[in-house]
């Protein structure tokens, strides 16, 4: 007979973008798949956003308090969250939120670590400039917090081999209690039909965020222009959100531009390959190992405007153009292989 667990998954943090697609997806995938006999709990920090099961034996509290500011979401890391936590009696506990309350006791603890910047070595953010304060805080102050629950963890889940090997030498721990399991990429070939490729037009699909840097293709852009180079396409989604249907097509469309200097794994990438359309990236370890073996991929140093302008007159002029296409991978689902961290 199999021993019934009782089960609780922390992720007060998310409330949108990828942090909360992942929450809901792995959701989902427990809805569908968890073991009947096992009792799940939720805890989310965000009203509405998940819902009771009964007939699966899933549950949800919502600790609006705690995300309620940060203040208030580290006095439940060092302090008020252990005995929270603790006084659910669960036998496991999985933190989707890159981090444990301190000094939390139970069978099994099991952390989904995909905050990259306490781990990268791309820039050091400042807290004396205004637009970089809040990046300062998670890269010298949240970081500490993580690392110490990566090292109180019995399993830390990551999305790629960099941060594998991040982790590894930030904390020092043994090689095989960190796991990568890279997110499932979608099959997108289904929006092809129709598309052809326009060699003026260039994607960028990324939410409005410093690290993204927007601004470098802005002045690729301006220096193009100045080459009289001024009938450029170039799509941002921070600026008019697309449907998921309109970001596929645009890849299609588009050469994807992938400036951004920090990320744990950079999807669109992965998307992109499936286009064999030109891919032109920050030269960065994260896009290096999602685009190795990709013929149409072209690096550039992500500060410097001018190695981007010169990649994007290439595509302009027809001197890039694209190649073969690259399937999306299929195999077994990670959220699958997460859960078979957890139950087994």
């Amino acid at each position: 007979m199999v021993e019934a667990l009782k089960i609780a998954v922390l992720d007060i943090a998310a409330s949108k973008t990828g942090a909360l697609s992942i929450l809901r997806d792995f959701y989902g995938y427990v809805k569908e798949h968890g073991n009947p006999v096992n009792e799940w709990v939720f805890v989310t920090g965000v009203p509405g956003i998940l819902e009771d099961v009964p007939e699966k034996n899933i549950s949800v509290i919502c600790r609006e308090d705690v995300k309620s500011s940060s203040k208030n979401r580290l006095m439940f890391d060092l302090f008020t969250g252990k005995g929270f936590v603790e006084g659910l009696g669960a036998d496991v506990v999985f933190s989707l939120q890159n981090t444990f309350p301190k000094g939390l006791k139970c069978k099994k603890k099991i952390l989904y670590v995909h905050q990259p910047l306490g781990f990268q070595k791309m820039k050091r953010f400042s807290f004396l400039k205004k637009e970089e304060r809040h990046l300062a805080m998670y890269q010298y102050l949240y970081a500490p917090l993580v690392n110490a629950s990566i090292r109180a963890s019995d399993i830390t889940v990551v999305q790629t081999e960099w941060m594998r090997r991040a982790a590894l030498e930030k904390t020092g721990i043994k090689q095989e209690m960190i796991k990568e399991i890279a997110p499932d990429i979608p099959d997108i070939s289904g929006y092809a039909d129709g598309v052809t490729f326009d060699r003026k037009s260039f994607f960028y699909p990324a939410g409005d965020i410093l690290y993204k840097n927007h601004s470098i293709i802005e002045e690729a852009a301006a220096l193009l222009k100045g080459e009289g180079i001024g009938d450029l396409k170039i799509i941002f989604t921070k600026d008019s959100p697309l449907s998921r249907s309109e970001v596929c097509r645009k890849y299609f469309e588009s050469t994807l531009l992938f400036p951004s200097y920090i990320e744990t794994y950079g999807l669109p990438l992965a998307e992109g390959m499936q286009t064999g359309n030109p891919i032109i990236a920050a030269d960065t370890p994260f896009a290096r190992q999602i685009l190795e073996g990709y013929e149409e991929a072209y690096f550039f140093e992500p500060f410097d405007a001018g190695s981007l302008k010169s990649l994007m007159k290439e595509v302009y002029e027809g001197r890039i153009t694209p190649g073969k296409r690259v399937a999306a991978k299929t195999g077994e689902n990670s959220y699958g292989k997460i859960l078979k961290l957890i139950e087994e």
